[in-house]
């Protein structure tokens, strides 16, 4: 079953308030990230960073393992049990079962999430050209205005998939990170205010992080 993080144009969200204190105990969780689509050389830390300051909050973090796409081929063929959680940037589109275009998506095999995120990086280029609305005019941004907003919205739809990993659910929630489906404004908003994690959520993520045998040391 595929897991999508939608573009469709949603009415604004509600974030979750009153975030409970990060648990500081949960140790980091290795990701590695292979980028297979001509980009910019500092988006990816963008798009890392955002995803991060999401998950800050919830006291997850994550250490990035940057990883070519040559070796992410010999990855393919290590055994399951020892090839961490991946997040490949690509070129590719996806498909989304609602009929929109994904920025991001993770696959289930029954009730087990995939060991594989994809961010879509020309789906990120679209979504951003097509807000002008929210955003203005693309042709008019800086290089680095341009990357601020695609990493943003990368970075959360990001945030969002990792939602599906670390909860280990298709489960979508009324609001917040977990909602099905953000607006532009949701995506583009500098404060994220949209993207909230419910103190349940965290609950059952630090017990998985504990349990599961999903963590590295640093």
């Amino acid at each position: 079953m595929l897991i999508t993080t939608s573009l469709a144009a949603a009415a604004l969200a509600t974030s979750l308030a009153g975030a409970a204190s990060p648990a500081s105990t949960l140790p980091p969780l290795l990701v590695s990230v292979t980028d297979m689509a001509d980009m910019p050389v500092t988006l990816v830390p963008r798009v890392l960073d955002e995803a991060n300051a999401v998950w800050s909050a919830a006291g997850v973090t994550f250490v990035w393992r940057r990883v070519s796409p040559q070796s992410a081929t010999r990855m393919d063929l290590a055994p399951a049990a020892t090839t961490p959680l991946r997040i490949v940037i690509s070129t590719a589109r996806g498909t989304s079962h609602d009929g929109n275009t994904p920025l991001g998506w993770i696959t289930f095999d029954d009730d087990d999430p995939a060991q594989e995120i994809y961010i879509s990086y020309p789906n990120a280029v679209a979504y951003l050209e097509g807000a002008r609305g929210i955003v203005g005019r693309v042709g008019g941004m800086t290089i680095r205005e341009r990357e601020i907003y695609l990493s943003r919205a990368m970075g959360r739809a990001l945030a969002h998939e990792l939602g599906h990993y670390l909860l280990a659910s298709k489960v979508h929630t009324r609001r917040g990170l977990m909602q099905a489906t953000h607006s532009a404004t949701d995506f583009f908003d500098p404060q994220r205010r949209a993207f909230g994690i419910a103190a349940e959520e965290r609950q059952l993520i630090a017990a998985r992080l504990h349990q599961d045998r999903i963590v590295v040391s640093r």
